[in-house]
């Protein structure tokens, strides 16, 4: 499904969406997230879809071989010279958005919507405000596949390491926040149940799976009726 047209994205941006920038870890991570994203939005979308945090088409590039995908995909993401190059190299509409709400969409305007590894770099007390503007997006019914780093890190240390401070703030809150330099590095630390009573009243669970992407959180969402 490889779309081999689209050129890879300069270094720079890769590191803007990880923390290797290699070409085969790049293509590696986005036929992952693409998979995903098939799976429950399947390859020909019915209705505008869209990834919120796209960086520079890391998860795109593995859409646009099917034409649906390349008529219904959004993406959006606060890095504008991310947004320059994907809207220079791709066919698909992208816009700069902000790191607080609202997203540059109207109303009920999307038919789903997904985001990996946005909200683990959002401080936990905007998460709420982030799920709100998520369901104003979104059509009645539709679907939102969403990551959050949640408290299972806390079980490998030697892969991440939580400071002792933010570490006893997320057993005793079920959240934290670890700043990190670099381009939106920093890490918001929640856990599951800190993410279900942000989402209450908001949006409808549809399933959780702690660890369920990467060594993240993953998460489907519906907006009601």
């Amino acid at each position: 499904r490889h779309y081999n047209v689209m050129p890879l994205p300069p270094e720079p941006l890769r590191l803007n969406v990880g923390t290797r920038t290699t070409a085969s870890n790049f293509w590696a991570q986005g036929l992952s997230s693409s998979t995903r994203i098939c799976d429950i939005f399947g390859e020909a979308p019915v209705g505008p879809i869209l990834d919120w945090g796209c960086g520079c088409g890391r998860t795109l590039r593995w859409l646009l071989g099917q034409p649906a995908w390349r008529e219904n995909y959004r993406g959006c993401d606060v890095d504008s010279i991310a947004v320059k190059w994907l809207t220079e190299n791709t066919p698909c509409e992208i816009a700069v958005c902000h790191d607080d709400p609202p997203l540059p969409y109207s109303d009920a305007s999307m038919a789903g919507l997904f985001a990996f590894s946005v909200l683990t770099h959002i401080p936990p007390e905007k998460h709420r405000t982030w799920y709100a503007e998520i369901r104003r997006v979104l059509r009645p019914g539709a679907l939102a596949l969403l990551t959050v780093q949640g408290s299972d890190i806390l079980k490998n240390p030697a892969r991440y390491s939580v400071p002792i401070k933010e570490r006893n703030e997320l057993e005793s809150s079920g959240r934290a926040y670890v700043q990190h330099e670099g381009h939106y590095k920093d890490a918001a630390l929640v856990n599951e149940a800190f993410t279900r009573s942000q989402l209450e009243g908001i949006l409808i669970v549809e399933k959780y799976e702690v660890g369920g992407y990467q060594n993240m959180d993953q998460f489907l969402v519906r907006r009601g009726e």
